[in-house]
């Protein structure tokens, strides 16, 4: 089909509109086309001239282009909400996974969830996680610079240790031990060692220098390192470290052995009721009182088993009051006193399940935490006068059992009390002073090496999922908990570190693993540095001597 030019379409209906009579005929002529091709093409002119197809063709366009401007509005939304999984967030999601404990392969199912969102013209192929060998070897890679931090961070963190709880946990045949300093909760040291013996010990030992005391179970091997330690040091002319045993697992194990005798007494009881209806039974029926002599024997055995219970439980609550830092008066506990009734309380405890409870009992470093504070209230820089007014104070806030009654006694304890508040109020900024020393004083005298076992639940989520610990594994489980802040408590919104006033250069354990060793060590120096000697301990605006 012939299609004319534009031009030429425009001028045969200019001719057909607007010519002269017989323009139409001449115009057809000239192009050797007919009449009726000139006025087809003064239609399609006129049609184009108005636009309707033009028309269409332009709210088809626009429709488009508001329809692109709605997806382009939701992906600027899901960019907005989205996040970059690339390698390093993987590494940084398996790594602490790990420190949690939480196993790589529920580290990789968690992953695919993340993944698994609908992506716009990304193929599903292309958002499967990384397998759990790639995730293992994305945490030994972490582990080994957690190891290389660490080696610096210690430089600084152990000469800041003065007291520290030490205790071993086994993964497998292997022991780990662990010491960490407990006003803190900073995993001090977390090593993997052939064996817990005394020289074991003794390395991890020296690695504090400036330790004043350890709080410990009963371990031979841990003991003997800390006998170690001190016989360097007094051929140093360094001061001893101070031992101070347990008082968690002492008074566990004593509540085991009345909960048992408890248990005795129920048994004989039982017995006795049973024979004692047997016997009743019988002479009911049949009129034969054989039996009674059995039925009163069983009674006797069960009263003095009963009478034994008691006593051993008057005796263990001596025991236990004996180990605490206040007396029920509110005065300061004395390591004399306490020893008094431990002595006192031992006869009544003669039964042989009590034998591992003398022998912890009769120890000399367990009431080691009561000469502590004696030292430490007797070093604060006070008038004798504001200082005793404000121990007085502390004792009673913290024994408030005798407070409470209505006899003379607890009325006269009441009086103390308020005497005591009435010489710190008048006392003005100095009984301020002396209320938040002694307080400080009290609260850094530790007797129990609990503390430790939170940190050594850390680990056992990972043992009890796999009974395998490396030393990589143990590093990478040791910075991350150190640089996490606490959620609740009075260590609320500090980590480990925070609390030991160590300043680092970030607080992402991540981030901070990004860092060279000699990077770190470099923006430690500065505001970091430790003296040889140790510091003195401050305790809220006090200075008290070491």
């Amino acid at each position: 089909m012939l299609r004319l030019p534009h031009e030429l379409r425009i001028a045969n209906a200019a001719a057909v509109l607007h010519g002269p009579h017989g323009a139409v005929t001449q115009r057809a002529s000239q192009l050797g086309l007919s009449r009726q091709a000139l006025y087809r093409d003064t239609q399609a002119v006129l049609h184009t001239l108005d636009g309707h197809d033009f028309r269409q063709q332009l709210q088809q366009l626009r429709d488009q282009v508001a329809a692109l401007r709605g997806r382009v509005a939701g992906l600027q939304n899901l960019r907005a909400d989205a996040f970059l999984l690339d390698d390093d967030r993987c590494a940084a999601f398996a790594s602490t996974a790990q420190a949690e404990g939480v196993s790589l392969p529920v580290c990789r199912r968690l992953l695919a969830v993340l993944l698994d969102q609908p992506a716009a013209h990304e193929p599903a192929e292309n958002r499967q996680p990384p397998s759990v060998a790639q995730l293992g070897r994305m945490t030994q890679e972490a582990g080994r610079r957690c190891a290389a931090l660490l080696a610096v961070l210690d430089e600084f963190s152990r000469p800041r240790v003065e007291q520290a709880a030490a205790d071993e946990i086994f993964f497998g045949k292997k022991p780990c031990l662990m010491v960490v300093e407990q006003h803190s909760l900073c995993w001090v040291s977390g090593r993997l060692a052939e064996s817990r013996s005394g020289a074991e010990w003794a390395q991890e030992f020296r690695q504090l220098p400036h330790l004043r005391q350890t709080t410990q179970d009963g371990g031979s091997g841990l003991a003997k390192g800390l006998d170690l330690v001190n016989q360097e040091r007094q051929q140093n002319n360094q001061t001893p470290v101070a031992a101070q045993d347990d008082h968690f697992h002492v008074l566990r194990e004593g509540t085991r052995v009345l909960r048992k005798m408890q248990g005795n007494v129920g048994k004989l009881m039982d017995k006795a009721d049973q024979l004692d209806r047997k016997m009743k039974s019988k002479a009911w029926h049949q009129g034969d009182g054989r039996g009674k002599g059995a039925a009163v024997q069983a009674w006797r055995r069960a009263e003095r088993a009963l009478d034994a219970w008691s006593a051993a439980a008057t005796a263990w609550s001596e025991v236990a009051d004996a180990l605490r830092l206040f007396t029920p008066q509110g005065s300061l506990n004395t390591a004399e006193r306490a020893r008094a009734l431990i002595a006192a309380a031992l006869p009544r405890l003669s039964d042989p399940a009590w034998s591992k409870v003398r022998r912890l009992l009769q120890r000399p470093q367990l009431l080691t935490f009561l000469d502590a504070a004696q030292q430490g209230i007797a070093a604060l820089p006070l008038p004798a006068e504001v200082r005793a007014a404000a121990v007085r104070g502390e004792g009673l806030r913290r024994r408030p059992e005798q407070l409470r009654g209505e006899g003379v006694s607890s009325g006269a304890l009441r009086g103390v009390l308020l005497a005591a508040g009435l010489v710190l109020s008048l006392s003005g900024a100095v009984g301020a002073q002396a209320v938040a020393g002694v307080r400080g004083v009290v609260r850094g005298v530790w007797r129990a090496s609990s503390l430790v076992e939170c940190i050594n639940s850390v680990a056992r989520m990972q043992q009890s999922r796999h009974r395998k610990m490396t030393q990589g594994l143990l590093d990478l489980k040791r910075l991350y908990w150190n640089c996490r802040e606490f959620r609740t408590g009075h260590r609320r919104r500090k980590s480990p570190y925070d609390l030991q006033g160590l300043q680092l250069p970030t607080r992402d354990w991540w981030e901070l693993l990004q860092w060279t060793p000699e990077q770190l060590r470099q923006q430690l120096q500065l505001p970091n540095q430790v003296a040889a000697e140790p510091p003195p301990q401050k305790v809220s605006g006090l200075e008290v001597a070491a």
